[in-house]
């Protein structure tokens, strides 16, 4: 269960590298770098090794050119990536080595590679930059040079230590926090791309399904023309005429062609061409119920009425509304002991859905941030991330409608779902 936790938390960072951004904070630091090491030489007038301190800073400008040389796919492997964020570790700690160790002010901007690393490179390659900045604050805590200031103050040995000992956990803490944040939104936004792809596919799906549909239509009625031609031929044709063989063949290639567009014919079940026909939405939520969820161990029941209309409105398949009443659907039938009651009902200008279960309901801490992303009582469970409510109380805002989350009085969860019937 820990292991899929970090593989989910890894999946898909080839897509939120930003090299440009790297880039741009390397510059930042390098300019800061070069201002603070003047600003210390020429007002402050302490003894630097001033040269070995500028061809270091120098070391770190090659690198950011070498990087802006190279191909944008080179450029975006995690391999290319943690290179030079090790390169910046290696190359602050020389800095700090030449500038007084870890007594220098500035010893703290170690932790800025980490910290990168842990907002856009894998849980891998944050855990050895951590250990190489472990690394080098150790060799930096024994092996410096001094500034002359340091000889004049007097400083316990418990305070190096202590600054060794700060270092060394704030880069365990902020690359582990920063990491942790930052997958929770890379997953967050890879189960918002499913599910929005899901959507897509359905469309496309049923895009082509009308345009098989139009094909089928607007190529029978030539085909019937080719067909008649075709026996008008073969009976006036004998069977000694050299081309009779060729027309019979040609008559069976045109039976041929009827039988694949009838095939298509009874697949699309004659939709319109341009979309599906609106149904009414009693049939959609039962379709939904039989046909994607199934009835094994849990009873659903189904039940409608309406206001202001006498009529069972109308609505089109919509994939966000049919996706999301799927998703409610089946967390209500996962949480069911028995039965699931669906009510269905209507105004002049919204549609209701009310689902109500007969399992344990939701708890306080769940209900309080309901339909909120990783807000599940299950979640690391079975898979399960603690999304569904959240996707599908999205897709049903994208298109206007509201969910509502409860407890029945008499016990079980209760949702309520409201679309414009605008929307449908």
């Amino acid at each position: 269960m820990i292991r899929q936790y970090y593989e989910d938390a890894d999946a898909g960072f080839d897509s939120t590298i930003d090299v440009g951004v790297i880039l741009t904070i390397r510059w930042v630091a390098i300019i800061g770098q070069g201002a603070a090491l003047l600003f210390t030489h020429l007002f402050l007038q302490l003894d630097l090794p001033l040269l070995p301190a500028l061809f270091v800073i120098s070391l770190s400008v090659a690198v950011n050119l070498w990087q802006i040389m190279q191909s944008p796919q080179s450029r975006q492997r995690h391999r290319h990536n943690s290179f030079a964020l090790g390169f910046d570790v290696v190359q602050l700690a020389a800095l700090l080595y030449l500038t007084g160790g870890l007594l220098n002010p500035f010893s703290v901007m170690i932790l800025a590679p980490v910290v990168v690393s842990a907002a856009v490179l894998r849980r891998k390659s944050t855990l050895m930059l951590i250990g190489l900045v472990a690394a080098s604050v150790s060799f930096l805590a024994f092996f410096n040079h001094p500034l002359a200031w340091q000889a004049m103050v007097e400083l316990p040995p418990y305070y190096l230590a202590g600054v060794w000992m700060a270092l060394i956990l704030s880069s365990c803490f902020l690359g582990g926090y920063t990491w942790w944040v930052a997958s929770n939104a890379r997953r967050l936004s890879t189960a918002l791309t499913e599910a929005r792809l899901a959507i897509a596919e359905e469309q496309q799906v049923r895009a082509l399904g009308s345009l098989a549909t139009a094909a089928a239509h607007k190529l029978g009625s030539p085909l019937n023309t080719i067909t008649v031609i075709g026996h008008e031929l073969a009976r006036d044709i004998s069977p000694d005429d050299p081309i009779y063989e060729d027309i019979q063949l040609l008559r069976a290639e045109i039976e041929r062609c009827r039988v694949i567009l009838s095939e298509l014919d009874v697949v699309q079940g004659r939709r319109a061409i341009a979309e599906e026909p609106p149904v009414p939405v009693t049939l959609l939520v039962n379709e939904v119920v039989y046909q994607r969820l199934g009835t094994d161990a849990i009873n659903f029941v189904v039940t409608n009425s309406g206001t202001d209309d006498l009529e069972i409105p109308l609505v089109k398949q919509r994939p966000e509304w049919v996706h999301a009443l799927e998703n409610l659907l089946q967390n209500a039938k996962q949480f069911a002991v028995r039965e699931v009651n669906i009510h269905i009902d209507w105004i002049s200008d919204d549609i209701r859905i009310e689902i109500r279960d007969d399992g344990p309901g939701f708890s306080a801490s769940i209900l309080a941030q309901a339909g909120q992303p990783w807000n599940s009582s299950r979640k690391g469970t079975g898979g399960h991330r603690g999304l569904g409510l959240f996707i599908a109380r999205s897709l049903l805002e994208s298109i206007g409608g509201s969910v509502q989350f409860g407890n029945a009085a008499g016990g079980g969860g209760l949702v309520e779902l409201w679309v414009p019937r605008s929307a449908l």
